[in-house]
């Protein structure tokens, strides 16, 4: 079958940009699309005479291939390649190409974030701020539902007593906050509802801020459906990370879901799916934010684990998502944008489920031995042929026990627990070297009594 084919010139203009331009022109020209991404194009037309013709567009390191292949002669080949060329170039060399373009490549590859923005400026403006943040339009339905979700879950809890301004531990983890111990027990669910819990006013201000900003603009770049399975992944990771760096600390708050959101947005500017001078303006103000931001995660307060997490999972959505825009058609790849991310979350909390230490289990396991230790060593001085070096090795395994308790530096209540723990069985020790000579020692055994008699009531008194 006669072909005619040409190397075409066509520099700075990204391939997407060339192929939404080339499938605009050829389909106000009657051509029917048969395939296409951003670095091929292949389209059919029939002739006059019933013929089939076949036009296509390849795209490779900056090489143009425009080629024709029919059953007419090669002069009309020739004639489809060279008018379509000449169109081609005049339209992007038009003034009006680099907004033209925008939308044309946002039309055939994605939605286009910044027509939705014009598209909402007059009803922003006439709306007030509760209307605009709680509103639900196309594309734009995730977004304020979950600021709202949050909100009213923030206010639920204040009203239920938990301070607005620095809420208890005790009383987040009741709300479902993300703790390692509680979640390697069982507790999986925390991963996710940890993600609408914040500690205090502040926190939740500053989230639901960061998140409406993302929302706005990604939500309808993406969809909703997308953007709602990005946010649910980036969050689970962000709390997977967070039980493997923090063994100690509950964590809570949407920060790693959001993250996530910032580096899905930070991935599809680095590919060439979006028209260049948004990606350059766009870049400029993100990378700074998310470098900004993790600096400031290296404070004591914030849990900088969660958010890196959930910027990795961020980062993996957005790369399968702009994997998919550059194949629109490809059903393989749509699914596995989906499949993968949920693949790598399970398999992730699978591993850690088998390979993560409970700290907290291994703190109680300690303190059950040294609460054996102690039984056996009173015993022991209990009995009537009482054996001092019995009773103290028996001390002395406790006191092994207490300084490994005291090493794996669980939070300040502990520690000070553990220093007291610490004072009593040195006591007990004490107590026991006494009791080998009791007469000779009566005053320092009384003394000595005294002292465990009121270490004991300190230390009962802490755990009541």
């Amino acid at each position: 079958m006669p072909y005619y084919s040409i190397q075409a010139d066509f520099e700075n203009i990204d391939s997407p940009e060339l192929i939404a331009a080339s499938l605009f022109l050829l389909q106000q020209d009657g051509w029917t699309i048969i395939d296409y991404n951003a670095t091929f194009l292949n389209t059919e037309k029939e002739t006059i005479g019933k013929q089939k013709a076949l036009l296509t567009v390849s795209i490779s390191r900056n090489e143009v291939t425009i080629t024709a292949d029919s059953e007419l002669a090669e002069q009309a080949n020739q004639f489809v390649v060279d008018s379509f060329t000449n169109n081609l170039h005049t339209f992007v060399s038009a003034p009006s190409f680099d907004a033209k373009v925008r939308d044309l490549k946002h039309h055939y590859f994605m939605n286009n974030p910044l027509q939705a923005v014009e598209e909402d400026s007059p009803q922003k403006a006439n709306s007030s701020i509760l209307n605009t943040v709680f509103s639900f339009r196309k594309n734009f339905r995730v977004t304020p539902a979950l600021v709202i979700i949050n909100v009213i879950i923030f206010i639920v809890m204040a009203v239920t007593g938990v301070s607005i301004m620095s809420p208890e531990t005790a009383e987040i983890l009741n709300w479902g906050a993300n703790f390692r111990s509680f979640v390697l027990r069982g507790e999986w669910w925390r991963l996710f509802t940890a993600c609408f819990i914040h500690i205090g006013i502040f926190h939740i201000l500053f989230n639901m801020w960061a998140l409406y900003d993302i929302g706005f603009f990604l939500e309808r770049m993406i969809g909703s459906w997308r953007f709602a399975f990005a946010y649910v992944i980036a969050g689970l990771a962000g709390s997977l990370n967070s039980i493997v760096f923090h063994y100690a600390t509950p964590s809570a708050g949407a920060s790693g879901a959001i993250f996530g959101m910032f580096g899905l947005f930070l991935a599809l500017l680095t590919t060439n799916i979006l028209e260049k001078g948004f990606r350059n303006a766009m870049l400029k103000s993100i990378v700074p934010m998310i470098l900004f931001n993790l600096l400031l995660g290296t404070s004591a307060m914030i849990d900088n684990a969660g958010h890196i997490g959930g910027l990795i999972a961020g980062l993996i959505c957005g790369y399968l998502f702009s994997w998919h825009y550059k194949n629109p058609r490809s059903k393989f790849i749509n699914v596995l944008s989906f499949v993968l991310p949920t693949v790598l979350i399970i398999t992730s909390g699978f591993i850690i489920n088998k390979k993560l230490p409970d700290t907290y289990l291994a703190y109680e396991k300690i303190m059950d031995t040294i609460t054996t230790i102690e039984k056996d060593a009173l015993d022991l001085e209990a009995h009537p042929n009482y054996n001092g070096d019995k009773a103290i090795e028996k001390w002395d395994a406790a006191i092994v026990e207490i300084n490994k308790a005291s090493a794996l530096k669980l939070n300040k209540d502990i520690d000070f627990r553990n220093e007291r723990l610490l004072f009593y069985l040195q006591k007990r020790r004490q107590e026991a070297v006494l009791l080998k000579n009791p007469i000779e020692n009566s005053l320092l055994l009384k003394q000595t009594s005294q002292s465990v008699d009121s270490i004991l009531k300190v230390l009962n008194t802490k755990e009541e």
